[in-house]
């Protein structure tokens, strides 16, 4: 804090500075005129589901869960997120999922796309709508439509992009047909797509970057290794896919890459590991920003340890960088 200001201000500003710190950082922070100022915060991507109703089930949660996606945006202080309720349909999520509790349904589901999820959304400058497996186009459509009346609506996702089931298989021609229907629609709308680190990149991104916007990296299993070697994957990842195009990291905290049925978080170490080093990326320019899903897990006691470790973290390298 600086003390000049402590010295020169009113009473009334200098409360405001002891009771509300955050408001005396905008106070005192300077911008230097010609240099952007580009903070970790703004790289930040949530990823998960509107909830209309808590507590609740949702995809892909043990119980039930408290925080709508809304709710884990603003707790990360992000401006950016990927709306995942659009991804499945009710047939797709009884056939695949059929443990699926009743209320996922009710409160998640199917109110997908609807306006009430929008508005719930709309403090959240971009967002990122995921397609619907099984009902790609279809989906698109409505997406690219939905993206007039909420300028918000940044692109459209796809999730478990040409990753081998019949449900997300592409070729390089039904992706540019796909791009050319949103675009006929709003020409402004992005394309993203997931990619795993265990796929060859020259299977899953070369061929199709001439139309993509941006692409996301996971490493589906927990693995530390992964991380100690992150450098060397996202160059290759980037050579596959150009100069031009967005590269934001996924991370996990819940441990599908053990099990689809595992009820335990990722490994700490393993977690903090990959929290470090994506923020360091994203510092460095390595990478254009980071996914930190899925918010139904934020309101998880079993994950307690590993959200709030994160958000101190995420607080404590923005507030200790200088800007100049």
């Amino acid at each position: 804090m600086n003390m000049k200001l402590y010295r020169a201000a009113p009473f009334s500003l200098l409360f405001s500075i002891l009771m509300f710190p955050a408001a005396a950082d905008e106070i005192t922070q300077t911008k230097i005129p010609g240099k952007e100022v580009v903070k970790v915060r703004e790289k930040i991507y949530s990823w998960g589901y509107v909830l209309d109703k808590v507590p609740t089930a949702a995809p892909f949660i043990f119980g039930k869960t408290r925080c709508s996606l809304e709710t884990a945006t603003k707790y990360l202080g992000a401006g950016k997120t990927f709306y995942m309720n659009s991804m499945f349909n009710p047939d797709y999520i009884r056939k695949h999922f059929p443990e699926t509790e009743q209320d996922c349904f009710d409160n998640c589901i199917d109110n997908r796309l609807s306006d009430a999820h929008m508005k719930l959304l709309a403090d959240i400058p971009e967002v990122y709508c995921t397609l619907e497996h099984g009902g790609r186009d279809k989906s698109a459509r409505k997406i690219a439509e939905l993206s007039l009346k909420y300028k918000n609506i940044k692109g459209i996702n796809l999730d478990d992009f040409n990753n081998g089931g019949p449900d997300t298989a592409m070729t390089p021609e039904e992706l540019k047909q796909l791009r050319n229907l949103i675009r006929s629609i709003n020409p402004e709308l992005k394309i993203a797509i997931v990619t795993y680190s265990h796929f060859p990149v020259d299977r899953q991104i070369a061929p199709f970057a001439e139309y993509v916007d941006i692409v996301s990296r996971w490493c589906w299993v927990s693995s530390q290794d992964y991380w100690d070697n992150y450098e060397k994957d996202i160059k290759a990842v980037r050579k596959a896919l150009g100069p031009d195009k967005k590269i934001i990291q996924g991370i996990y905290i819940h441990d599908f890459g053990s099990n689809m049925k595992c009820r335990y978080p990722v490994p700490l170490e393993v977690f903090k590991k990959s929290i470090r080093t994506i923020c360091r990326a994203s510092y460095d320019g390595l990478i254009d920003g980071f996914i930190i899903p899925q918010a139904g897990w934020f309101s998880a006691e079993t994950h307690f340890e590993h959200i709030s470790w994160m958000k101190s973290y995420l607080t404590w390298f923005e507030e200790t960088t200088t800007r100049r």
